[in-house]
C-alpha cells in the first residue's frame, strides 16, 4: 500500500485494510482496501473473486493472513463470531442457514445472540434460545415488516426458498446492527419476491442509519439499490464507485462484464 492510500474517516462503518486471505498457498484475497459507509454498498465480481471470503472474515468464520478490518475504531481480527455479532455484525449467506425443527420466529430470535450461522453446534443452541416476550415481539414485528408474519409458527426449514431468505434477513436485523452483510440475497428469486425482501430492507436501513454491503450477481438490482459498487477480481479491489462510473469502466467489462454488460447497460 502507498502512503496516498485514504486514512478511514469518522462516516466509516466498516474499514478494511490490506486485506490478505490464502488457502493452502492459493492467494485468495491480495491487499484489499474498502470503506463502507452507512447506506448501501454493492460488492460484484466474478466467480471465485473472493467476494463471499470478505464477508467470511469481516463475520470471523476465515482468519485473515493479513490486514486489518474495523468496525467503527475497533478491530475485528481475531474476534470470534458471536462476539462479532454482537458487536453489530449480521449477515445472511448463499444458502439460507436456518435452524431445522423450529419455528420462523424461533429461527429469527437466534439473532439475538449473535450465534446464528454455518455452525456445527447450531443446533443445540436453539435449545437455549430466548423465550422473552419482547424478544418474540421484536421478531414479530420484523416479520410483519417484511410480510410473511403468517408464517411465524411454521418450520422455517419447510419453506419455499424466497421465504426462507427473508427469514434470514429478518434474522440479521433483529439485534439492531451497524453492518448487515447480505450475500446473494435475491440469487433464484422472482422478481416479486426480490421486491417483497427489498422494499422492507431499504426502509429498515434507513430508519436506523444501517450499513449494507450486497453481494449479487442481478447488477440491474445492485444498481438500483446502491450509490457505490466495489468490484473485485482476482482477490482484489478493481474499481470503486458510482454503478455508472464502475460499470464503464473498460478493465471492469473485461475481467467481468464481457458481453453481458449491453444487457445491463441503460
Amino acid at each position: 500500500m502507498t502512503d496516498s492510500t485514504p486514512a478511514a474517516t469518522p462516516e466509516s462503518v466498516l474499514t478494511l485494510r490490506e486485506l490478505a486471505v490464502s488457502f493452502g498457498g492459493n492467494h485468495v484475497l491480495r491487499s484489499v482496501d474498502l470503506e463502507v459507509p452507512t447506506g448501501f454498498t454493492g460488492l460484484v465480481g466474478p466467480n471465485g473473486a473472493g467476494k463471499t471470503t470478505v464477508f467470511n472474515v469481516v463475520s470471523g468464520y476465515v482468519r485473515a493472513a493479513g490486514g486489518d478490518v474495523r468496525l467503527g475504531g475497533e478491530t475485528l481480527i481475531g474476534v470470534a463470531p458471536d462476539a462479532i455479532a454482537r458487536r453489530g455484525v449480521g449477515r445472511t449467506f448463499q444458502t439460507p442457514k436456518l435452524v431445522a425443527g423450529i419455528s420462523v420466529v424461533e429461527n429469527v430470535m437466534l439473532g439475538l445472540d449473535g450465534r446464528a450461522g454455518p455452525l456445527a453446534h447450531l443446533r443445540a443452541i436453539a435449545g437455549s434460545r430466548r423465550d422473552s416476550r419482547p424478544a418474540r415481539e421484536r421478531s414479530l414485528d420484523l416479520l410483519e415488516r417484511f410480510g410473511i408474519v403468517e408464517y411465524a409458527n411454521e418450520e422455517a426449514s419447510a419453506l419455499p426458498l424466497a421465504t426462507q431468505k427473508i427469514v434470514e434477513v429478518a434474522r440479521a436485523l433483529i439485534a439492531s446492527p451497524r453492518l448487515v452483510l447480505l450475500d446473494e440475497p435475491a440469487a433464484g428469486l422472482g422478481a416479486e419476491d426480490v421486491e417483497a425482501m427489498v422494499a422492507p430492507l431499504v426502509e429498515l436501513a434507513a430508519d436506523n442509519d444501517l450499513a449494507v454491503v450486497i453481494i449479487e450477481h442481478d447488477l440491474a438490482l445492485v444498481s438500483r439499490l446502491c450509490p457505490r459498487l466495489a468490484v473485485l477480481h482476482q482477490g482484489g479491489v478493481i474499481a470503486l464507485g458510482t454503478p455508472a462510473e464502475v460499470l464503464a469502466q473498460p478493465e471492469v467489462v473485461d475481467a467481468y462484464l464481457g458481453a453481458g454488460f449491453a444487457a445491463v447497460g441503460p
